[in-house]
């Protein structure tokens, strides 16, 4: 190789770890907000319990008369307290209801297309087939160039986690035009597929089958499909196996 050459490789590298590196911190984001709103809502229900029954006590003990002034005032205290727990969990659930993405018009087999690196190492790694076949012309989408490519990796990892170890393991990323109703990206694999009674569940918080894994993998990648104003859709494909798609909308769609 010339110095040139070298050089070149270099930089292509780099610009792989980078966008390794934005994807890993994006995904980071995201699952902290996920599991926030997912502890906001449960935690929401205990402490307006806890609230009702220190009311309870509070009444119970100001019948009582002066000689219990003391714990009822301490018993205040302490709705006090979790009245303003309350108040920042509902905080926190609006701020991950409405965080704000940046919304750009971007050439969605682009998007794809720049992840080919990274699938071509997991590929390799895992002993899997990762083919990516995305329609170039009329491509334009409204969306979070970043956001989309971190919802899509998640998806062929998962791809790739149904069929590791397969003979013949392939997972497929297309990607379709679809004139006026915007670009449908899709990931498919030739795995088992995911059982009926199954696919409801799989995108709830905290559902998993993986060792060690948060089970909020599938809720995320939702997560950041449904902003965009789309749909996440599970289907079983001719091959048996599971395909996930989405459709972007075209930058005069939406008003994001």
């Amino acid at each position: 190789l010339t110095l040139g050459d070298q050089s070149q490789a270099e930089t292509i590298r780099k610009g792989e770890r980078d966008l390794n590196d934005k994807l890993s911190s994006v995904w980071r984001l995201n699952s902290m907000g996920e599991m926030a709103a997912t502890l906001a809502h449960e935690l929401n229900q205990p402490l307006t319990a806890a609230t009702v029954y220190l009311h309870a006590g509070q009444a119970e003990l100001t019948r009582l008369g002066p000689p219990a002034e003391g714990p009822a005032k301490t018993i205040d205290l302490a709705k006090t307290q979790l009245l303003r727990a309350g108040d920042i969990i509902r905080r926190m659930r609006e701020q991950v209801a409405t965080g704000s993405r940046s919304f750009t018009e971007e050439r969605a087999s682009l998007i794809v297309l720049d992840l080919a690196p990274v699938f071509a190492l997991t590929g390799q790694d895992t002993d899997t087939t990762i083919a990516l076949d995305v329609e170039e012309d009329d491509d334009q989408v409204l969306a979070d160039r970043i956001q989309i490519q971190q919802a899509l990796a998640n998806l062929v990892r998962n791809a790739v986690d149904a069929v590791i170890g397969r003979e013949g393991a392939r997972v497929t990323v297309t990607g379709r035009t679809l004139g006026a109703d915007g670009y449908e990206i899709a990931v498919c694999d030739n795995g088992d597929g995911i059982p009926e009674d199954r696919i409801d569940s799989i995108f709830h918080p905290m559902a998993t089958t993986k060792a060690g894994g948060m089970g909020l993998g599938l809720s995320v990648t939702r997560s950041i499909v449904e902003s965009h104003g789309a749909t996440l859709i599970v289907s079983r494909n001719s091959q048996g196996g599971a395909t996930f798609s989405f459709r972007l909308p075209r930058p005069t769609e939406s008003e994001i």
